[in-house]
């Protein structure tokens, strides 16, 4: 009995295997649907790729440069304050948003692409955004290690456009956007930094002189003979006893006419030596760089043909085993 069961157990097994002769008959059985859906699949990868070629390719450029800060800081010091800007910030400022798209191929770029709510600025910002059309980052972020970072100075930088060919024919467009946003850079800090720093030199210049005039008017004269003086004739502690009013202004003046002069000083060496000026505060690392973009062509169709190959065995095997399963019913 025991036997018995084994050997129908055997034959059970026997009959449910499939060998590789099995599959090789239902692979050639299937041939002419493993041929059609490999090569749907060959010339949907295909024109996968096309797309991205034609339509989905674009012109990049890209910028680098560094603030000169650190130059500022050598002279200025860290204790006088002046605007540190960013250039990240600029394209948050509704002002030069608009001064960049007053740029005439940027524009038609923009009413051609955007259909409503065209003059509302924070579409415009959404534009640049969602699109990657230009974009600033700092190079010290862009690091991928720690090591890496702690030798990029945090001042540079790199302002990147990007425009899709199909809009961008001989670069005309991207190259046009970044010239504009380079003059609108040197604004920028231009406005916000050093007419600042202008206006503090001209509110010192006035400032200093009405100082001096009320330390003079305050000063207090040190031979005065006192009967019974003895050394502390010239104590600072006798003046103020004496003069409390003057002594008090004077100590009240002196410190704040030593931090004006120290403050004008600074700025005034700044301005002599020009770094005043935008373009000797942006030091342009090169001129503008265009980037070739790396198609991928070549893993793209590798990746399409694997899969094509793949999808036609999968739809041979279906189909033998639909045909299977109807045989069977019909036996049924």
């Amino acid at each position: 009995m025991s036997n018995k069961l084994v050997k129908t157990e055997d034959n059970f097994y026997e009959e449910n295997e499939i060998s590789i002769y099995d599959i090789l008959n239902i692979f050639l059985k299937n041939i002419k649907i493993f041929i059609v859906v490999t090569i749907i699949g060959l010339i949907a990868t295909c024109l996968f790729i096309a797309k991205k070629i034609i339509f989905d390719k674009n012109n990049t450029t890209y910028i680098n440069y560094t603030l000169n800060y650190e130059e500022i800081k050598s002279y200025i010091g860290k204790d006088i304050y002046y605007p540190q800007k960013s250039p990240k910030e600029i394209l948050l400022d509704d002002k030069y948003l608009a001064i960049l798209f007053e740029n005439l191929e940027l524009k038609s770029l923009y009413e051609e692409k955007v259909k409503e709510n065209k003059d509302d600025i924070n579409t415009k910002r959404d534009f640049l955004t969602e699109n990657k059309i230009l974009e600033t980052i700092s190079l010290q972020e862009m690091a991928k290690t720690k090591e890496e970072q702690d030798l990029i100075s945090p001042d540079l930088y790199r302002t990147t456009v990007r425009v899709n060919k199909k809009y961008d024919k001989n670069r005309v467009v991207s190259d046009s956007i970044m010239k504009t946003y380079l003059n609108i850079l040197n604004q920028y800090y231009k406005e916000n930094m050093f007419d600042y720093l202008e206006e503090r030199k001209a509110y010192l210049e006035k400032s200093l002189p009405v100082l001096k005039r009320q330390l003079e008017e305050n000063a207090v004269d040190g031979k005065i003979s006192i009967s019974s003086g003895g050394s502390g004739t010239n104590d600072n502690n006798y003046f103020k006893y004496i003069y409390p009013i003057q002594v008090s202004n004077i100590d009240t003046y002196y410190e704040k006419y030593k931090t004006f002069e120290s403050e004008y000083q600074s700025i005034k060496t700044l301005m002599d030596l020009e770094l005043n000026k935008a373009e000797n505060f942006i030091k342009y690392d090169s001129s503008t760089i265009n980037v070739k973009e790396k198609s991928g062509i070549v893993i793209k169709l590798a990746i399409g043909l694997v899969l094509s190959l793949c999808l036609g065995v999968f739809a041979t095997f279906v189909k033998e085993f639909i045909e299977g399963y109807k045989k069977s019913k019909a036996n049924n």
